[in-house]
């Protein structure tokens, strides 16, 4: 993070200028690692699609490719399968840091300067304490994303920050800024973002559940089993190696106690991960609700969801009530709709007059 060395208004001119590589380039790509690795195979996938595009035997504590690429890709560096970077494959050479940061060709450079503005950004942000200064610098945000997204369309840095800003965009922004530049949904990942939008849509408050089915051991768990059975169902999406997924259940268990007794059920999907150590997690976080465990994709593709922890609440119907909350605004949330349904309204009969 950088030091506070501006003002808020005009933070800078933060338009960004991108020109992108000739294609069919020859790479070189070295990279420092610890003696234990050697002897495994480092790899370069690409970053979108998850496809191979290169692989080494790693000796001497040194990673070295060498060979062509079409045109510029992001890519993610991984010994054996442990990820070690991610970065811009494209012509020239390139030394991977211990940080696993790129350096030495054009399009790396730039993508470090914008996270560098990123970082700045995010550095006043949180130093800021009044909210209309807060939305200013958050305006200084999206015109840098918006600016990378036009100059770079052609090359992996316009796609990080298109996906950097699409993130926070519901589905008919994104639909107008894939419009605008119809280059960047040949990424699988935009595409994927896509769905996950329409998803999301089709699953936002006021909507009724939609059920699914998870299979473990032959035995079959479905959503509706909890969800609209009378009593308000909180189901968190989380995962066991998921930090602040831990760290989310402390209010959960505060909620769970608080309400339970009153009519509110507590419901765990465990997404992303394997059952062992979900159930493992689950002994270490001392989870008294019921679970259904090895969800992975299934869930989150139905319910457009993009990141965990993720909690919806559900009404007594059914009903989706609220969805994406966390902290306070979620304790808040579940105490306003727990208060309703333990104090119904009344409507006073009154006799005609006569």
């Amino acid at each position: 993070m950088k030091s506070l060395i501006y003002p808020i208004i005009g933070i800078g001119a933060l338009a960004v200028a991108c020109t992108g590589q000739q294609t069919g380039s020859a790479y070189k790509v070295s990279a420092s690692t610890a003696e234990e690795d050697n002897g495994k195979m480092a790899y370069l996938v690409n970053y979108d699609n998850g496809e191979k595009i290169d692989s080494v035997i790693i000796a001497d504590r040194s990673i070295a490719f060498d060979g062509n690429v079409e045109k510029p890709v992001m890519v993610r560096m991984l010994i054996g399968d442990k990820r070690a970077g991610v970065f811009i494959l494209e012509g020239g050479d390139i030394t991977i840091d211990s940080l696993g940061v790129a350096q030495g060709t054009a399009l790396n450079i730039k993508l470090a300067e914008l996270d560098a503005k990123e970082d700045s950004l995010a550095t006043v942000y949180l130093n800021l304490t009044d909210d209309s200064l807060r939305n200013v610098v958050e305006q200084e945000l999206v015109a840098m994303y918006d600016s990378a997204i036009g100059a770079c369309n052609d090359n992996p840095v316009g796609y990080v920050a298109f996906m950097n800003r699409a993130y926070s965009l519901d589905l008919k922004q994104l639909d107008s800024l894939v419009a605008k530049y119809p280059s960047y949904k040949e990424y699988a990942r935009v595409q994927k973002l896509m769905e996950s939008k329409r998803a999301e849509a089709n699953t936002a408050p006021g909507k009724l559940f939609v059920d699914f089915t998870i299979e473990n051991d032959s035995v079959q768990q479905k959503l509706s089993d909890y969800v609209g059975k009378g009593r308000y169902v909180l189901v968190d999406f989380w995962a066991s190696w998921c930090g602040p997924c831990r760290r989310e259940m402390k209010n959960i268990k505060e909620l769970y106690q608080k309400y339970h007794a009153d009519g509110l059920d507590v419901l765990g999907v465990a997404v992303w991960d394997e059952p062992e150590n979900s159930k493992t997690a689950m002994e270490q976080l001392e989870l008294p609700w019921p679970q259904i465990l090895n969800a992975q994709t299934i869930p989150t593709d139905i319910y457009g969801i993009s990141g965990i922890p993720h909690l919806i609440l559900f009404a007594p119907d059914g009903t989706i009530e609220a969805r994406g909350m966390q902290g306070e605004e979620l304790k808040s949330v579940v105490g306003q709709a727990m208060y309703s349904f333990t104090h119904p309204a009344t409507i006073e009969q009154v006799a005609p007059i006569q």
